[in-house]
């Protein structure tokens, strides 16, 4: 098994499993494609052919769904959860006897620390407290980024690693305000917070912070002809993770 696939394996079940009722049907980068491209990977490394079958199965439901439909009923999304999770599990199972490729680490990180986070538990990088803190896509996309970086995958782990960054920026404005951040982007976000800092208690210092983490690197990282080298994705990765233990700290005080 290749490592793309490994990473389709781990990252699409773990959507699934936790923002169903959250995602398109129809389209890239929604449902079905997410769907199919667990199911193909699944065909190609010759695993699970019951899963499959349960894919197929569900595949062929949402697309009974009227045109008009944009996403999964409340009693569907809920089932899907649960199948995704079981999936993810028997998943896990399979791929732990599996070789994916040799790890030889050439990061500068401590490997075991970050390991941690690729398991999904508090490190030197995330303490405990904060980390119980985080919401389940943060702690999902700064594993997902640790597996990268432990893979040498750089571009990758810079994108998911950002996009964990404004996951974070969603947490906080949410709580700051008691709004939810809806559609809006992370420059919309932050220009709200600034709107209403002074009734919020939020320094304008620590605003233009966060906009510089979303102009500079953000933004940035979405250009479609971007590629990183892994000295970037560490100094990216660890600029995140201070971002981010910055930003509950804020929510502390």
């Amino acid at each position: 098994m290749n490592v793309i696939d490994a990473y389709i394996l781990g990252s699409y079940t773990e959507a699934l499993a936790i923002i169903p009722e959250r995602l398109g049907i129809r389209g890239e980068k929604r449902l079905t494609w997410a769907l199919k491209e667990v199911r193909d990977a699944l065909e190609r490394a010759d695993l699970l052919p019951k899963t499959i079958n349960e894919i197929d199965e569900w595949m062929k439901k949402i697309e009974k769904y009227p045109k008009t439909e944009k996403r999964l009923s409340g009693q569907d999304a809920s089932a899907l959860e649960k199948d995704a999770e079981t999936w993810r599990s028997e998943i896990k199972s399979e791929l732990e006897d599996i070789r994916i490729v040799k790890v030889e680490l050439q990061t500068g990180l401590n490997p075991d620390e970050l390991t941690k986070v690729a398991n999904g538990v508090p490190s030197e990088f995330i303490c405990q407290g904060t980390w119980e803190r985080l919401s389940n896509i943060e702690k999902s996309d700064l594993s997902d980024a640790s597996k990268c970086l432990l893979l040498g995958t750089a571009t990758p782990s810079v994108m998911v690693a950002l996009r964990g960054a404004e996951a974070c920026i969603r947490s906080f404005y949410r709580q700051k305000t008691g709004n939810e951040p809806g559609k809006k982007v992370w420059r919309q976000l932050t220009n709200e917070l600034k709107n209403q800092a002074e009734a919020l208690s939020i320094e304008g210092t620590f605003l233009n912070y966060l906009d510089y983490i979303g102009d500079a690197k953000r933004n940035f990282a979405q250009h479609p002809n971007k590629i990183y080298s892994l000295r970037e994705a560490v100094m990216i990765f660890m600029q995140v993770v201070g971002m981010i233990e910055d930003v509950y700290e804020k929510l502390e005080s």
